[in-house]
């Protein structure tokens, strides 16, 4: 309140002290306001870095818990939780903390919810008593995506080995396009190149081949094998001569041993035209009685060996070296093989088994293997061998155009984002014994096994990462189990690359892991 008094010379003066406390106080109170708005925004700030900072680290340690055990989804939400909570704890009080963990995109990312809050010291002056660190409607919060195929900054080429002999069918002989495993199967690795094989592809490519093995491999369809079978066997598309022909016989056939098929009577007869049979065996030397495991391109002295496990009627194995008899050109030397028929047909090998070079098209990828049919003997080191043949850059004059595998040198090129630039994967996956070579049945199951694990070694020497995936081994008997046992794990790169499954749900969670072990991890808001 102001007031008026009279000098003893008779001025009138006014009292101003209140009006001057007022002004003063008004001041203060912004001075303060300044003063409290510089040190909680400080506070503030640094603050919400530690919670920004903190929050990343709990999203990114929550996808790579997903990314190691994709079927438990809570334990890659309570992975986050504890990374957060350990990470502020004594380094930022937060007078609010609602922030929690989320699986998100149809499990296959992680993100948080909620809101963070520190108490203010000089502003509550001014009414502002909370500070708003992180909110969803606010600076928002980070996801930790994973990151399929060409999406995680690498190129990718896979090559997928799948058994489809006749263990795979319920009678465990086949033929059969369905069953317990083998249309388990067609789900798991359907699913798999839904998961790694985008349909629309980025800045980096991913790839499958697919690679059905039983006692052969097909290289190409019923009568239309020719080309393939010349470039990897050297053998004509067709043949006219002499053939030793059975004319009767006893008996049935039956691929998995219960056959009792024999031929009592042979004739020699003249054959004109007949097609080369679309299938191919184990590349074998007889002067050395010794099973190839190098991924050396087909072509002289390198050859595959044809259907009936020779390259008759040219030679008896994968050498230059020519045959002497049985060469079909006169009716006292029939030929005696088994590369050529009237419709150039494989035995024991579907139609739908043909392999499939490198390709970015998923569509044509599913077709495949929802088709697959189940039936042979298992020749594992010929499977093993051509999951190599397909990804093998020295392969550049079979595979040409965009089923050709890139070089490895890209596997060691590490980009700018820290990923290499390319990775070559072969996922091998098998139900039952290595006991087939050259086509031929019933042979010791520890040699063809060996055979398997040196070319996986020699696959692992060139940087092509290995996955390996047993079905039901629990069935075999406890000889066959330790080798089958001891061959795939020796072939993974290491032993979290092997998967013993007991079941086609065990099967199916392991071909999702794999694509998760195939994903990389990326930061987004």
């Amino acid at each position: 309140m102001n007031s008026v008094f009279i000098t003893d010379s008779g001025t009138m003066l006014s009292n101003r002290s209140g009006s001057v406390a007022v002004t003063f106080g008004l001041a203060a109170t912004i001075l303060m306001a300044c003063v409290g708005g510089a040190v909680d925004f400080n506070r503030w700030h640094a603050a919400q870095r530690m919670t920004s900072d903190s929050v990343d680290a709990a999203v990114l340690a929550g996808a790579r818990a997903l990314q190691l055990n994709p079927a438990n989804h809570q334990a890659a939400v309570d992975t986050a939780t504890a990374f957060f909570q350990r990470n502020i704890a004594g380094k930022t009080e937060l007078s609010t903390n609602t922030v929690t963990f989320v699986t998100s995109d149809q499990h296959q990312a992680i993100t948080a919810t909620g809101v963070a809050k520190i108490n203010s010291t000089l502003l509550h002056v001014v009414g502002i008593s909370e500070m708003t660190v992180m909110s969803e409607a606010g600076s928002g919060f980070p996801k930790a995506k994973l990151l399929f195929g060409g999406q995680g900054g690498s190129n990718l080429e896979i090559s997928l080995m799948l058994d489809v002999t006749g263990s795979m069918c319920n009678n465990g002989e086949g033929p059969c396009t369905t069953g317990t495993k083998i249309e388990g199967l067609k789900v798991a690795a359907t699913r798999l190149v839904d998961m790694v094989v985008p349909a629309t592809q980025n800045n980096y490519y991913s790839k499958m081949a697919i690679v059905p093995f039983s006692t052969r491999v097909r290289v190409g369809p019923d009568g239309g094998g020719g080309g393939m079978m010349q470039a990897l066997t050297n053998l004509a598309p067709t043949w006219s001569g002499w053939y030793n022909e059975c004319t009767q016989s006893s008996g049935g056939g039956g691929s998995e041993g219960s056959g009792n098929w024999q031929c009592q009577q042979y004739a020699s007869t003249y054959k004109t035209a007949w097609k080369v049979m679309p299938c191919v065996t184990d590349r074998y030397f007889n002067s050395g009685n010794v099973l190839d495991v190098t991924e050396n391109e087909a072509g002289s002295n390198k050859w595959l060996n044809a259907h009936g496990g020779d390259r008759m009627t040219r030679s008896w194995d994968s050498a230059n070296t020519a045959a002497t008899s049985q060469k079909g050109n006169t009716s006292s030397d029939p030929a005696d093989n088994w590369n050529y028929n009237w419709n150039g047909s494989c035995a024991d090998v579907a139609n739908a088994n043909e392999i499939m070079p490198l390709t970015t098209d998923p569509a044509a990828l599913k077709a495949r293997i929802n088709g697959l049919e189940a039936y042979g003997a298992t020749s594992g080191a010929l499977g093993t061998a051509w999951a190599w043949y397909m990804i093998s850059p020295q392969w550049d004059n079979v595979w040409t155009g965009t089923k050709r595998p890139a070089s490895y040198a890209d596997i060691t090129n590490i980009q700018q984002n820290g990923r290499p630039l390319l990775r070559k994967v072969a996922i091998l996956m098998t139900d039952g014994v290595y006991n087939t070579i050259r086509g031929w049945k019933g042979q010791n199951q520890q040699q063809v096994s060996n055979y398997a694990k040196q070319i996986c070694t020699n696959m692992k020497a060139q940087g092509i990462e290995i996955f390996t995936i047993g079905l039901a081994l629990d069935e075999l008997t406890p000889a066959e189990r330790i080798i089958a046992d001891d061959t795939l794990r020796s072939c993974g790169t290491d032993i979290s690359h092997f998967y013993a499954t007991l079941d086609v749900a065990e099967l199916q969670a392991a071909f999702q892991d794999i694509a998760y072990q195939l994903s990389s991890i990326a930061l987004v808001r």
